[in-house]
């Protein structure tokens, strides 16, 4: 009864993003461990000494699990947890926050499964902040996509899903090919660009500094979200 209360203290659309994760995450799970019980199963005889290959492989598969919804959960709820709130009564501050809450939470939990499955005691700390960081880096991205996704009805999310990524690469390759025709730097300055990018603290900045953009751009985005009838 007390856990009862505590969970409806906390923001609604975080308890029903939290639900929904959990969900899609033990549907995962189960399907992969049923798959991996049947292979070991028409093992037949060496069914024994099978076992501990079958924990290796699905502790190998649960990061890889653990990775795959984390990096597509945000990419696609953000629409419907606006839509939940705001019929609930929340404010799009509150939404916001409540979907940060999750983004906070959902990375706490790969976080600790990637520790686990790499062993913590084996990392430096560089890396294990690197790795949190990147981690954040990623899954605001994804929500930053999402949320901008939801400012677009369905026939729209289609085009832009196929249009942005061919734009971006043919940008890219535009930028790399002026480079290489018009740039032509010193070998000073490739010695300190160089520098920069061996310099860890300079990786730290940069995925700082994204994480930054990419909460500024879903905060623009939810603040400017409306409900649609598809």
């Amino acid at each position: 009864m007390g856990r009862r209360i505590k969970m409806k203290k906390l923001p609604m659309v975080y308890r029903q993003s939290m639900r929904s994760y959990f969900i899609v995450f033990g549907i995962a799970l189960a399907t992969v461990f049923g798959l991996q019980l049947l292979s070991l199963i028409f093992a037949g005889s060496h069914i024994d000494l099978n076992i501990n290959n079958f924990i290796d492989a699905f502790s190998g598969q649960l990061i890889g699990i653990a990775f795959g919804i984390y990096g597509l959960f945000y990419l696609v709820i953000p629409y419907r947890e606006f839509k939940l709130g705001i019929q609930n009564g929340q404010t799009r501050w509150q939404i916001w926050l409540s979907d940060l809450l999750g983004i906070a939470t959902i990375t706490l939990i790969t976080f600790i499964i990637w520790l686990i499955s790499v062993g913590f005691q084996h990392q430096d700390w560089l890396t294990i902040t690197g790795m949190l960081l990147l981690m954040l880096d990623g899954i605001t991205f994804s929500y930053a996509i999402g949320s901008g996704f939801g400012l677009l009805p369905r026939k729209w999310k289609i085009i832009v899903a196929i249009a942005l990524p061919t734009i971006f690469i043919f940008v890219l390759i535009q930028i790399i090919r002026l480079m290489v025709n018009l740039w032509h730097p010193s070998e000073a300055t490739l010695n300190t660009l160089a520098n920069i990018f061996n310099w860890q603290g300079s990786w730290a900045l940069f995925g700082l500094l994204w994480l930054a953009i990419m909460l500024g751009i879903s905060y623009l985005f939810t603040m400017h979200q409306q409900l649609r009838r598809d």
